[in-house]
């Protein structure tokens, strides 16, 4: 049953910070929004910063079987990897508040944790799908399926880069799909390109 709690709790949370974002709100707020005394939020978190760190694990839990669930109803390599890119495009523009200059800069356990993710699940799992559809002829022969992860990591973290993305004028979520699916486009074959052309026409 604790487990249970705290994970609606953790659930309240993540609303709250994707309402008005993670910098936006103190301790003593926090605890009032969880209807939790100052008391019991610090044994529970210790601090903003222990609940924000496991607000992110929470989320990445559920993204990664969410992921699991949506790669098992499709075929190929090239289909996984556009409907991953599509799964996050999702997630940033249900995001809209979610300020992760801010994350970086001030939560350095939180970012920890999401760089962790991204180093040890998101980077393993897109090589070896470039890897299968380089096999499958879905991506283009010449590719280095390792570097090409690692290019597609970094455009996340360019992506995130507030002086060029200011995050008071920026739709984070459209500058996502102009960065990535054009580039994924890129990589196919032609008929990799054919095999996901109804997938980029509803992106």
């Amino acid at each position: 049953m604790e487990k249970v709690v705290l994970q609606k709790l953790l659930d309240g949370a993540n609303t709250l910070f994707l309402q008005v974002g993670v910098g936006m709100v103190h301790e003593e707020q926090l605890a009032a929004a969880l209807d939790v005394s100052p008391a019991t939020f610090r044994e529970l978190f210790g601090s903003k910063a222990g609940l924000l760190r496991q607000v992110v694990q929470h989320n990445l839990a559920r993204q990664r079987a969410e992921h699991e669930l949506l790669l098992q109803n499709l075929a190929t390599p090239v289909e996984c990897l556009l409907a991953l890119l599509h799964h996050s495009l999702q997630e940033m523009r249900r995001s809209p508040h979610f300020d992760y200059h801010v994350l970086r800069e001030q939560f350095p356990g939180a970012w920890a944790v999401v760089q962790e993710y991204l180093a040890q699940y998101i980077t393993p799992l897109l090589t070896r799908l470039l890897q299968a559809g380089i096999q499958e002829g879905h991506f283009r022969a010449e590719l280095d399926a390792r570097l090409i992860a690692h290019l597609l990591l970094a455009q996340f973290h360019l992506l995130l880069d507030e002086q060029l993305f200011p995050p008071d004028y920026t739709n984070l979520a459209e500058v996502y799909r102009n960065l990535f699916f054009p580039y994924v486009r890129g990589l196919c074959t032609e008929a990799g390109a054919r095999l996901v052309r109804h997938h980029f026409a509803r992106l």
